[in-house]
């Protein structure tokens, strides 16, 4: 069955949107449908295309039926460019997946240019489906789907999870123009590559909404699966880094040691970075990481008041913080560190708090987000109850204010406490003298490093 696959585009808007990165998603679906179908591909993200050019490009496949992902902030793009196919061909089946429908099921089937939702882990629900739309059978039972029938929008029971990760291809990577994804690491002059080794996270933040595609379940490869995929992307794609692009990468410790153990056992030579819990690792894991090729380590610090840490459910102290970074320190592992301003029951008083900890902890990389009001999420619903936002944008994204601030102000504390913690002359000499020992100073990163240094500490574009 002749297949397209889209990413759509996002807007930048408040902050939030407008990336491009590998959609690994995507990926995975593309690797179990091309078993059976003739499937293509296309990241209007990645590849910046306009509405003329992506239309040229899906006549010239001709497909029979159409899966779009997207997120809450690519949606109305996603809309947009289901309504082009429609205008194209009518009889294309169009299938939407990806974040915004696990959030909300049945809202993209409000939109006419939708056939089907899928939400939930899409690989075995879209084997599935793509089989009973081509042999023109019913789908009416097939799992993780909303559709419509007699004029109304049926949901179907979600589809249960997938034990064994190691039984999914690698994401179909040779479907996409990989030399169009920048992954710009923090440390090298070269992009790393993405992968994902896990699913499910165990642990219940009030401002996350993850859980609702891959449960609470903590699921992971193998480590010979693992390191078989980053030995293709060395091999195939010359990769000289790996980004672990999973929200806990060291849950299990035994797991992460049986990693680096089998990199080390293979010889591969590549410098890797990943994300974790402070409340999650100890001394021997980081030696053993370190010694593997991990060099960064981030951290979800979110605040410095432990009052708000226990308001959005992080079930960390801050002591527990400030171990984690003096053994990241102890092991020369460099740390870097993620916080959220603005939630709901925060004052001014507690960001403050949380700029001067994270002057403290002296990460090597701090970045200072915004809270933004993501549907499902337990903080996302207690915004809506009290109305605690200024406007909803893109379908239900919501831009928070309470009595305390609004989001002008918090972008000037987003300024301020980058500033204190990033912008200081010791840490730019700091990075230089890193670039310089691993040789990463091509002329390219040193431009974009004199114009980063105008405009961030001297304050000129």
């Amino acid at each position: 069955m002749k297949t397209l696959l889209i990413n759509p585009d996002s807007p930048k808007m408040y902050g939030i949107g407008g990336q491009c990165a590998f959609p690994l998603g995507l990926g995975y679906i593309a690797a179990v449908l091309e078993k059976d179908h003739e499937v293509k591909l296309i990241d209007v993200a990645a590849e910046k295309l306009d509405d003329d050019s992506l239309r040229d490009r899906i006549l010239k496949i001709s497909p029979e039926i159409v899966g779009i992902t997207s997120d809450t902030i690519s949606f109305q793009r996603a809309i947009a460019i289901a309504e082009l196919i429609q205008q194209i061909d009518k009889e294309i089946v169009i299938v939407i997946g990806g974040a915004h429908c696990n959030a909300l099921p049945t809202y993209p089937l409000k939109y006419d240019c939708f056939d089907i939702s899928v939400y939930g882990e899409g690989e075995r629900t879209a084997c599935e489906l793509w089989h009973r739309i081509e042999r023109r059978k019913s789908y009416d039972d097939v799992r993780g789907i909303v559709f419509r029938k007699n004029g109304k929008i049926v949901i179907n029971p979600k589809r249960e999870l997938i034990d064994n990760l190691d039984e999914l291809p690698f994401p179909a990577r040779h479907l996409f123009a990989m030399n169009k994804y920048i992954e710009e690491s923090h440390l090298y002059a070269f992009p790393v590559y993405p992968i994902g080794t896990s699913r499910g996270c165990p642990f219940s933040c009030a401002f996350c909404s993850n859980n609702v595609v891959f449960g609470r379940k903590y699921r992971f490869r193998s480590a010979r699966n693992v390191v078989d995929e980053i030995e293709i992307l060395i091999n195939e794609y010359n990769a000289k880094g790996i980004y672990f692009r999973e929200d806990l990468f060291t849950v299990n410790a035994k797991r992460v040691i049986d990693v680096c153990n089998e990199i080390k056992k293979r010889k591969l030579d590549f410098k890797w970075e990943c994300e974790s819990r402070v409340d999650t690792i100890n001394e021997e894991m980081l030696r053993v990481m370190k010694d593997a090729g991990c060099e960064l380590i981030w951290f979800g610090v979110e605040s410095g008041s432990q009052e708000i840490l226990d308001y959005i459910n992080k079930k960390f102290t801050i002591k527990q913080v400030r171990n984690a970074f003096r053994l990241s320190k102890k092991t020369k592992l460099r740390a870097g560190a993620s916080f959220i301003i603005g939630v709901p029951g925060e004052k001014i008083e507690d960001i403050y708090k949380t700029i001067d900890f994270a002057k403290e902890l002296k990460p090597d990389f701090a970045w200072f987000n915004i809270f933004t009001g993501y549907p499902t999420s337990p903080l996302y619903e207690y915004v809506v109850k009290n109305s605690l936002y200024e406007k909803k944008i893109s379908h239900g994204i919501l831009i928070i204010r309470t009595d305390n601030f609004n989001r002008e102000k918090l972008e000037k504390m987003q300024i301020y406490g980058d500033r204190k913690v990033n912008r200081n002359i010791k840490k730019l000499f700091k990075k230089v003298l890193f670039e310089i020992k691993h040789g990463n100073l091509t002329k390219d990163k040193m431009m974009k490093g004199i114009k980063y240094i105008k405009h961030y500490y001297f304050g000129s574009a």
